[in-house]
């Protein structure tokens, strides 16, 4: 799992001029550095020095190679500090046995251990509380209140930025956003809770604007979270609704219902977590492990919205063609972890229905005491996280436009139970064709 951690950037008198200009015009800043590696989907704070005082602190992402033996470390939202930080009096805070190696880090510059940083961290916030609410997020305060958190509540959080991501990641919008999650004062109702940047409208304005999209008029009588993702370079947006009826800690999993307006496709991903178990030759695996009563009682809530799909008029538009017409995945994932600092996607299988209902019948995931298990060795076939999300993103999948309109029934059974929706809706850009004219469902109210 990937973590934060900070890197030392020592600039020269040339190079800290040019990086200067940078921040006082609020441009990006590149600089060519020792080769080191760090996680691209996890935080890097970088510290930045002149000559012996700690003056900026900025957002940092290890780029492509800048040479032989050179890496490019991008810096982004840097930060001036009011006051620049003597590395003397850092020092002086620092754990004798985290000193030695903190000490040459600063000294020839590089990427900090998990333990350096932390205690940096620490340093720097006692010495000035007020400098930087960026080191917030990486404080052992905010870890010790994340800890605090139910296991119930923080596997609930993690299905629901999993999903997040996903939809984030299908809507080629970037997901940096989400590792400015920070926990709040009062139990979290949503993931959504802990990012206050992606707040962009009030979530009945949200909601008013999704009112002629199929389904989307049931959502307004359900609990919910919603925000707004956007580019500031594309100005494409994605908006996210975290529906529940349910508080964390009584919620039985999440489902991604992703819409696409531009082609009117949902396409909707059960996920379902893999154990952990020793293979006959003792190395561990993943396993999903066959019958599962919930799995089951929910691909019958999915057949019999399929009868309903599949009643629909056959497409007849370039737009509406689907290399397959079930919007529905199951996705098998080990479980998940909550850490709010990594936005990569968790590794695991994409599974078409279809796919799905021939592979549980199938000999050879018979194992050798006769119970049946998936596993990756088994599934003979998977679309993994890039794949899924290149399909997807194009409506290579899913329902056409005249399906859409019937999962409306889909939406209501699927806040039905319990689970926290994450529902994602790709908005069509207003310079592209609509692929059929907006349906409006206002007129249908859910059943009590």
């Amino acid at each position: 799992m990937a973590k934060a951690s900070g890197f030392v950037a020592v600039l020269s008198k040339s190079r800290m001029t040019a990086f200067l200009a940078c921040v006082e015009e609020e441009q990006a800043f590149a600089e060519p550095v020792a080769d080191f590696q760090h996680s691209r989907n996890a935080a890097l704070v970088c510290f930045i020095l002149d000559g012996r005082k700690i003056t900026h602190i900025a957002m940092g992402r290890r780029g492509s190679r800048a040479g032989t033996g050179l890496r490019r470390l991008n810096f982004d939202k840097a930060e001036t500090l009011p006051v620049p930080l003597a590395l003397h009096r850092i020092f002086r805070l620092l754990p004798k046995r985290n000193l030695l190696s903190v000490k040459k880090r600063f000294k020839s510059g590089g990427l900090l251990t998990e333990k350096g940083f932390a205690v940096v961290i620490e340093a720097i916030r006692k010495l000035a509380p007020k400098a930087s609410s960026l080191l917030e997020r990486f404080s052992q305060e905010r870890a010790e209140r994340i800890q605090r958190l139910s296991a119930k509540t923080r596997n609930g959080l993690a299905q629901q930025k999993e999903a997040l991501l996903t939809a984030l990641s299908i809507a080629n919008l970037s997901r940096e956003s989400v590792q400015e999650w920070t926990p709040t004062d009062r139990p979290p109702v949503s993931f959504l809770d802990g990012l206050p940047n992606t707040r962009l409208r009030e979530d009945p304005m949200v909601i008013h604007d999704l009112m002629h999209l199929p389904g989307f008029d049931i959502i307004k009588t359900y609990p919910y979270n919603a925000a707004v993702f956007e580019s500031d370079a594309t100005s494409e947006r994605l908006t996210v609704i975290l529906a529940n009826r349910l508080p964390l800690e009584e919620q039985t999993g999440t489902d991604l219902i992703y819409f696409n307006e531009t082609f009117q496709s949902f396409v909707m991903v059960q996920y379902k977590a893999m154990e952990r178990e020793d293979g006959a030759d003792g190395v561990a695996q993943a396993v999903f492990r066959l019958p599962n009563a919930q799995l089951t009682e929910e691909i019958a809530r999915m057949d019999a919205l399929l009868a309903a799909v599949k009643a629909c008029p056959a497409n007849d538009s370039h737009d509406g063609f689907r290399l397959i017409e079930n919007p529905f995945f199951l996705k098998l994932c080990p479980r998940l972890i909550f850490n709010p600092d990594d936005i990569g996607l968790v590794p695991g299988m994409y599974l078409p229905l279809d796919y799905w209902k021939l592979l549980e019948h199938h000999p050879g995931i018979k194992g050798p005491r006769g119970g049946l298990r998936i596993t990756y060795d088994n599934v003979g076939r998977h679309f993994d996280n890039s794949s899924f999300t290149s399909i997807v993103a194009k409506a290579w999948v899913g329902t056409t436009p005249a399906q859409s309109v019937v999962l409306k029934e889909a939406i209501r059974q699927t806040l039905e139970t319990g689970k926290a929706v994450a529902i994602a809706v790709k908005p069509k850009k207003s310079n592209q064709s609509a692929a059929s004219a907006p349906i409006d469902l206002s007129e249908i109210t859910p059943n009590e």
